[in-house]
This record gives structure tokens, C-alpha cells and sequence, in this order.
């Protein structure tokens, strides 16, 4: 373990000066004697330096750290220092380790979530009711706050923590009560290499449970075979009757909501809370997010469905769809629709990078337009479903695919959605 008070003595590296990077200068800054940084982007050495009078070493990479606590979002693989994170790969660690490690578990519960598809979602509906239960609930890591910026009380806490791969990828000790992996699809293959080595990855989040620990996965997991850590249960999946929330109530969401009402049963939260709270959540931004409606068009912003697999769930759904697609596909994302899906489209409008391949892969059947711009496709694609005449339809912005080919991220594209359509 790397509890907080173990580090002051050691020599420690933070690389990356990120969100993550910036919160953990924060906090060892005063309490590790041996500090430096490094970051590749100049400009963010200079105001980290300026900030916090904190040292860079361009040659880091010849020195001897006994910790490396790395930024998730880089990709040690593609680095040009390659070789020295190979040779140090045992003493790369993370925020969250050193979180995990500093926090008695016994008086407090940490709760890890991830998944391919959905782990924002449930760790904001395992905070929503724990909340309504304990205002000393916290929601962190890769959705909420970094880790390191929270000040920590002592006991009876609720911490839940949504982990990437990434995150998972560099951690070394983790510590968790309860923890779940939702699903598994392929994703982030570029970085990872191939889905066997994604899969391993996030599994080995249930290396983190202490002994009275305990993990879930849904009753139709695949992969249960995989994971060798016996805490490891099946959730039953919850009657669909249960779910008053129009949101939630969705085929493709029953298992991951049975694995939270499992992990909130664990946490001895009755039923009564547990329903209520659900009948009360709120979906994220960016998540089939009800955006207008004008006329007998609704407008859908699901921007954070970065791979096909999310974009499915809204297909699945929703009728009348004209879909807007597009933007950096991940590798291996395999495009492939159903017949009942292919049914719901009645057009397509590419966007982005690889229209081309897109255009290819995706149905024949199915017109599509090469609109190029998310300006373009949002006026065509209102302006098709208007001349249809079918009594209810919807223009989705589901892009199956990353945004940084025309967005700084998958919030930006979907607030610029917003924007255009709030302007029709």
C-alpha cells in the first residue's frame, strides 16, 4: 500500500499535470521531501512551476524514483520515453492508490465502479441515493472530483469512485468494500492493443477487495469465468416492474440497475430508500439527454456515446430516428445493426473524420447524407424529419465514435448540439 504518511521519505515523480496531475502537487507538495514533475507541454511547466515552486527535470528519465504517480490519459506505450516506463512499470501508481491506500476502510465504505458503457450513469445513481442516506457521500475519480482534492473525514463515509481502464491500467494498489464491473465491450483497443488485454484490465479491479469485501457483475456477464477473486457474485436481475423512472426504465440498463440495488443492499440501504431514490434520478447531461421538441420532433443529445456500442442503447429505444454518426472511430468498433434497429432508422447523417468508412460499413438500405459538420446534419436532418409527415420522430445525435477530430471532448460537441438546435 502507498498510504499518504508512507510517502514523505520517498523519492517521487508525478508525471502528467492534469486535473489529477495538479491535485496530487497539491497535496504532496508540503508533505513529500524529494518532489518533482514533469509534464510534455511547456506551457503547463511553467504555470506549474510558477504556482507551486515545484521542480521539472528534463532528465528525469535518468534519475531513480521510488514512485512514479502517473496521469491516466497518458499512453506510456506511445511515449518517447517508452523504455524508462517499461523498466519502471512496477513503480508506476496512481492518485487512486494512494487514496485507497490512506482511507480506513473498516469505518469507511469505497465503492469502485467501471464498465465500457454506463459507469458515469450508475456511479451518479449509487451517489444519488446513498446520498439521500448519508450527506457524507462523495463521488470521485474519472466522473467526479480528483481523488487527492477531497479533504477527508475520518469515518462514516460513502466514497464512490468511477475508474477507466486507463486509471485501472496503472493502479497497483487499490483497496475497495464493494466494486463492480457493469459491462464489457470492446473500447480504447488503440491504447489497450487487443480486447483480451482490455478485458484483463478492467477485471482486475476486484483484486482491490479487503477481506470482508465483496464484487458484483450482472447474471449474463461473459467473462465470469475470468475472474479468479470468489467475492465475485452474480447480481439477479431486478423485475423490470420495479423502475417508476422513465430514464432507467430501459431494457438495455436492467442489469447494470440490479447490480447497484445489489451493491446498495450490501450497503445495508432498504428498499424503501433504494426506490424512491430511483424514481427521483435525474439522467447526466449528454446521456439521451431531452434536448427540444418542436412540432412532433424531439431532439436527443447522446454525445457521450463515444463507441458503437453505446450508440445501440439510443437505437434501441428510440423510433423514427434520423441519426446523426460520426468522428474518430475506435479501432475494432464493430458496426453492425439488427434488423430491428436497422427498422427504426429512416436516415442517416455522417459527420466528421471517417465518413467514408462509415458510409461503407453501415447499411445500404439506409439513406444517408455526407453532411460533414454537426451544424450541417442537425439542419438537414430537421428539416427531413419535418418533411416526412410521420407523427412523432427524432433527430439523435449518437456519434458512435470520439470527438476530437472536431471537438475538444465529448461535452463540447454536445453543448455545441444544444447550441444549433436551441437556435432552430
Amino acid at each position: 500500500m502507498v498510504p499518504l504518511k508512507n510517502l514523505k521519505n520517498k523519492k517521487i515523480l508525478i508525471f502528467g499535470a492534469g486535473l489529477s496531475g495538479l491535485s496530487t502537487i497539491k497535496k504532496l507538495k508540503n508533505k513529500v521531501k524529494d518532489l518533482s514533475f514533469w509534464d510534455d507541454n511547456l506551457k503547463i511547466r511553467m504555470q506549474v512551476k510558477k504556482n507551486f515552486n515545484l521542480k521539472s527535470d528534463p532528465r528525469f528519465f535518468l534519475k531513480f524514483f521510488d514512485y512514479i504517480i502517473m496521469s491516466p490519459g497518458i499512453d506510456i506505450y506511445q511515449h518517447s520515453k517508452k523504455k524508462f516506463f517499461k523498466k519502471n512499470f512496477s513503480k508506476i501508481i496512481t492518485d487512486i492508490d494512494i487514496f485507497t491506500s490512506s482511507i480506513d476502510l473498516k469505518k469507511n465504505k469505497v465503492i469502485l465502479i467501471t464498465g465500457t458503457n454506463g459507469k458515469s450513469t450508475f456511479s451518479k445513481l449509487l451517489y444519488h441515493v446513498l446520498k439521500n442516506k448519508n450527506k457524507n457521500t462523495h463521488l470521485l475519480g474519472n466522473y467526479g472530483e480528483p481523488v487527492l482534492n477531497y479533504k477527508q473525514n475520518k469515518y462514516k463515509n460513502y466514497y464512490i469512485l468511477e475508474l477507466s481502464s486507463y486509471q485501472i491500467e496503472y493502479s497497483k494498489f487499490l483497496r475497495s468494500n464493494v466494486c463492480s464491473v457493469l459491462n464489457i465491450t470492446p473500447d480504447h483497443l488503440q491504447r489497450h492493443k487487443n480486447f483480451s488485454n482490455y478485458i484483463n484490465i478492467k477485471l482486475r479491479i476486484f483484486d482491490s477487495l479487503i477481506n470482508t469485501g465483496v464484487g458484483y457483475v450482472s447474471e449474463s456477464f461473459p467473462f465470469f469465468d475470468k475472474i479468479k477473486n470468489k467475492k465475485v457474485y452474480k447480481a439477479k436481475l431486478l423485475n423490470k416492474i420495479y423502475l417508476k423512472n422513465k430514464f432507467l426504465n430501459k431494457e438495455t440498463f436492467i442489469s447494470s440497475i440490479s447490480i447497484t440495488y445489489k451493491i446498495l443492499k450490501f450497503l445495508k440501504i432498504s428498499d424503501k430508500v433504494i426506490f424512491k431514490s430511483f424514481t427521483t434520478f435525474r439522467p447526466l447531461p449528454h446521456r439521451q439527454e431531452f434536448v427540444k421538441k418542436i412540432g412532433n420532433i424531439i431532439f436527443i443529445n447522446d454525445s457521450k456515446a463515444t463507441n458503437f456500442e453505446s450508440s445501440k442503447f439510443s437505437l434501441e429505444y428510440y423510433n423514427n430516428i434520423y441519426w446523426i454518426v460520426g468522428g474518430l472511430l475506435k479501432k475494432n468498433d464493430k458496426l453492425k445493426l439488427s434488423n430491428f434497429v436497422i427498422g427504426k432508422i429512416r436516415q442517416i447523417y455522417l459527420i466528421g473524420k471517417n465518413m467514408t468508412f462509415l458510409n461503407s460499413q453501415l447499411p445500404k438500405k439506409i439513406n444517408k447524407s455526407k453532411c460533414k459538420t454537426l451544424i450541417n446534419a442537425v439542419h438537414k436532418s430537421f428539416k427531413d424529419a419535418k418533411n416526412s409527415g410521420l407523427k412523432n420522430s427524432v433527430v439523435l445525435l449518437s456519434p458512435a465514435a470520439a470527438s476530437f477530430d472536431q471537438f475538444d471532448n465529448f461535452e463540447h460537441r454536445g453543448n455545441e448540439f444544444k447550441k444549433i438546435v436551441r437556435n432552430i
